[in-house]
């Protein structure tokens, strides 16, 4: 009977203060400048988030090469499913990124004197981001050809208009390896997040 009582008066307030609140309510903000208050400004805006990044195969030959697989008169079998999935999620302490099921990630690691491949299911990241920039960094720690530890980074951009997060992905040019190609992977946020 209790719980019964607790609802009754709780739609009873609800139902109330919605007939007396005549004003248009704007989501967000801090109220100074609701309209022009990033999504993400700061850090802790990051935790508890998650992004999805979709391109295609095609997208991403086309990036690399300029041209498309249509140019060099490749034709995929059909139902050949080419779309590239990427989530990234953030905690307290790590942005993890995960693949989909049809990407495999493969990393060379030495085991007594010789080497090994290894498929990589995630990466876990960890993340410092500025307001005032938009930008970011994910950092995760490797070893060089010596086996000394060393730092990578990866910078990502925070687009407070379309709210997404950009990671600009270098690839080095197979025939000239100190050019690189710019590949710019999207993240949008998850709906339920949103």
């Amino acid at each position: 009977m209790k719980k019964n009582i607790f609802a009754i008066a709780f739609v009873a307030v609800t139902l109330l203060m919605a007939s007396c609140n005549k004003e248009n309510i704007v989501p967000g903000g801090n109220g100074d400048n609701p309209a022009n208050t990033p999504k993400v400004a700061v850090t802790s805006d990051l935790i508890g988030t998650d992004w999805t990044a979709t391109f295609s195969l095609g997208d991403l030959i086309t990036a690399m090469t300029g041209t498309s697989l249509g140019d060099y008169g490749c034709q995929l079998p059909e139902g050949f499913d080419t779309t590239m999935v990427f989530h990234l999620n953030f905690d307290n302490e790590y942005a993890h990124i995960t693949f989909g099921d049809n990407i495999s990630i493969v990393n060379v690691v030495e085991v007594a004197g010789g080497y090994t491949n290894e498929e990589i299911q995630n990466m876990d990241l960890a993340y410092v981001y500025d307001g005032a920039t938009h930008t970011g960094t994910l950092t995760a720690v490797g070893t060089d050809e010596d086996g000394n530890p060393i730092n990578y980074q990866i910078v990502f951009t925070y687009d407070d208009n379309a709210d997404t997060i950009t990671i600009d992905m270098q690839f080095a040019n197979a025939e000239d390896e100190d050019t690189t190609i710019s590949f710019p992977l999207v993240f949008h946020r998850d709906a339920v997040n949103a």
